[in-house]
């Protein structure tokens, strides 16, 4: 069995939150939408966070020096066919920047976030957004999130990640 490290952030401009819509070229999840990232390096695999700021910078052209307050608030964890356990962590974060630059993995948008979950996201991705939307604005906890299936659908099991001391 494989495992596979992802990091995916969420980048936020006032009331805009910025999205790539994957090209239908790509392998995975053609066409749908997403945050921007992608997977770990080699020397990344005990940094998330640089990770992240990699590929916001390879797939968007924003700088880390850019972005504020990026916080990791999930830990995803699903199982894709039998081959390979997936870890994705994910990001949010503040911008100031709304210049972006084009790259080959899709296009990106600025997109209203009251609009956020009416594009068509990975059940994963809506699932964690939906709780994340319904979070109180102080609730700055890292959840971790375990795909299952309940009566043949996608269901998450959420926990906080806290110290037990």
């Amino acid at each position: 069995m494989k495992f596979r490290h992802l990091a995916t952030a969420f980048l936020c401009n006032g009331d805009k939150v910025l999205l790539l819509k994957r090209g239908e070229h790509r392998k995975m999840l053609p066409g749908i939408w997403s945050g921007v990232g992608g997977h770990f390096e080699e020397h990344e695999m005990d940094y998330p966070y640089d990770a992240c700021y990699r590929e916001i910078e390879e797939e968007t052209g924003i700088a880390r020096s850019d972005i504020s307050s990026l916080r990791l608030q999930y830990i995803l964890l699903r199982r894709y066919k039998d081959e390979e356990i997936r870890h994705n962590y994910m990001f949010f974060g503040e911008t100031s920047r709304t210049d972006i630059v084009q790259t080959d993995e899709g296009e990106l948008f600025w997109v209203p976030k009251n609009e956020w979950l009416d594009r068509q996201l990975s059940e994963t991705f809506t699932l964690m957004l939906e709780h994340y939307l319904g979070r109180e604005a102080s609730d700055e906890a890292v959840y971790v999130g375990i795909a299952d299936k309940v009566g043949g659908k996608l269901h998450m099991h959420w926990a906080r990640c806290e110290d037990f001391e």
